[in-house]
Formats: C-alpha cells, structure tokens, sequence
C-alpha cells in the first residue's frame, strides 16, 4: 500500500533531482518519461526519502510544479520589460501595474481569478531546475502542455501496445474474412470448377483487394511503430548539457546573469549556437553581450 504524500522542501528536491538524472540518461525522450524512467522515479525516490508512491502521486506532483511554473512564465511574458527583483525570483511590478494586471486578468462573473498573484511576492521554488525539467512547455496563457506530451502517464511503451493491439485487431478481422469466405466457398461447392467460377467473380476480387489494403494497413502501422520507437538524433545539446556547459564559463548561481542564461538557453537555436562555439572565453562573451541587451531593455 502506498505512503501518505510528504511535499516538504527536502523531498521536493529529492524528487528534482531524481527528475533531472532520469532526463539525463534518457529516460523521458520526447518530453516524457518512459517505463523505466517512471520506474527509476519510484525506486529512487523511496531511496532518498523512504516514502513509497504510486506512479499517479508522483505524476501529480510533477504535473502541479509544471502547472505553477507555465504560470509564472505566462505572467512573466505579460510583465516584459520590467526589472527582476532577484532575492525574490520574480518580475518587479508596481502596485498600478498589478492594479492593471488583475483587472484585466480577474473574471470574477465566470469564476475567473488571476494565477498569477502567486507570484507577486515570490517566484517559485527551485526556478533553474524548473526550466530544466519543463523547458519545452508553451506558455501562450492558454493551454500547460510539452509537444508531443501524452501527459507523462502515458509512456512511448504504452502508445506502442496499444498500436499492436490495432494491428492484432486487423489480423484477426482478416483471418475471420477469409474463414468466413472459405466457409461459404465450401458449403457452396467443394469442386475445383467452383472454385475458379468464384476467382472471376468480381465480389471476390473486392474482397481480397480489401484484404490487401488492409494488410498494407497493418505493415504500415507496425513500421511506423518501428521508427517511432528509435531515438531521435538530436544535433541541439539539451537544457542540463547547456546549464553544464554555462557552469563550466565560471557563470555562479543566485546571479543577474545565471538567470538570463537560464532564460537563454531554453531556446534551442540559442542552444546549437551556443554549443557551436569551441571556448569558454568564447560562450562567456556571447551570455555577457546578451545579458547587457536585456539589461538595456529593462530601462
């Protein structure tokens, strides 16, 4: 039977951390966790905190932070080209600016109440990690969902079962056809003149074109699964390989510019030309140039 979740902030970054080394070896191509990554999650969880949970626990939680941290980048896009108050991880607004925000954002008639509040005092808790473990999140103050996310409970595994159970399904429709057909064939007439008079009838030749189709079907759905199921070749490092690589320029946590290089290195493009260059003195210049653009922004 599975424990009581604990959310405290020590198994909060207990079960980051395990996140994070899930992503690094793989275990959550495509924005979502495999079999074994959710498998890896619940060992090393219970590892480093002794609480057993379930699967559907360990979601939730990843679901809720994802949910908290689309909200505050949605609220930090309708607050660009405001300061950043660092000590407290979030946009520096003024009082009218949030008098006009919640105006605009509050819908009391449908219920609506602004999310964004939230963050008027404080951003959220371990903001790095964050946009490592949902850097592909689209915040367009509309949906919280990754590309191609199956959100995370369905893993790459369960979508290959059931696309084998479609194509079970299919064979075991045909095998049917042609028992049925072959039935009615020799209830009909056993003899071989019969058999041919049926060859030329213009029903059977629609039936086994049909068979053909849908056996054409199957093998193209079973190779579709196939290559689904081969990683993809990714020439662009990921968010923990850029982080690295901007710890490895000397760029230290908790300042103005490790947190524009977070917000940087989320892009991919930014990504492939960051990696693209052969020095630190190099990718260090590129983070600092563009940590003066945003500064002058702001102003």
């Amino acid at each position: 039977m599975a424990d009581k979740a604990d959310w405290c902030d020590a198994n909060v970054r207990h079960f980051i951390d395990v996140c994070k080394g899930e992503i690094d070896a793989g275990n959550r191509p495509m924005g979502m966790f495999t079999k074994t990554g959710w498998k890896n999650l619940r060992t090393k969880h219970e590892e480093k905190t002794g609480q057993k949970l379930t699967k559907k626990q360990l979601k939730n939680k990843l679901d809720n932070m994802k949910k908290e941290y689309t909200w505050f980048m949605e609220f930090k896009n309708y607050a660009t080209g405001l300061g950043w108050d660092e000590a407290k991880q979030t946009v520096d607004c003024s009082k009218e600016w949030w008098d006009e925000h919640l105006a605009r954002c509050n819908n009391p008639g449908k219920g609506i109440k602004c999310n964004h509040v939230r963050f008027r005092k404080q951003g959220p808790k371990h903001l790095d990690d964050l946009h490592i473990l949902f850097d592909k999140v689209h915040v367009s103050g509309a949906t919280a969902s990754c590309p191609g996310d199956i959100s995370s409970d369905e893993s790459s595994d369960d979508d290959v079962v059931e696309v084998q159970k479609t194509i079970d399904n299919v064979d075991v429709k045909l095998a049917a056809l042609k028992k049925s057909k072959l039935g009615k064939r020799k209830r009909k007439d056993c003899s071989t003149a019969t058999e041919e008079k049926d060859e030329k009838s213009p029903f059977f030749r629609l039936y086994k074109n049909t068979c053909l189709k849908i056996e054409t079907a199957a093998e193209k759905i079973s190779t579709s699964v196939e290559a689904s199921s081969t990683p993809p070749t990714n020439p662009v490092p990921s968010i923990a390989e850029a982080m690295k690589m901007v710890k490895d320029c000397g760029v230290q946590e908790k300042t103005a510019l490790m947190h524009t290089a977070t917000f940087l290195i989320v892009k991919p493009e930014f990504r492939e030309v960051f990696s693209l260059l052969e020095t630190n003195e190099g990718r260090l210049d590129l983070l600092e140039r563009e940590h003066e653009k945003e500064s002058i922004k702001r102003m």
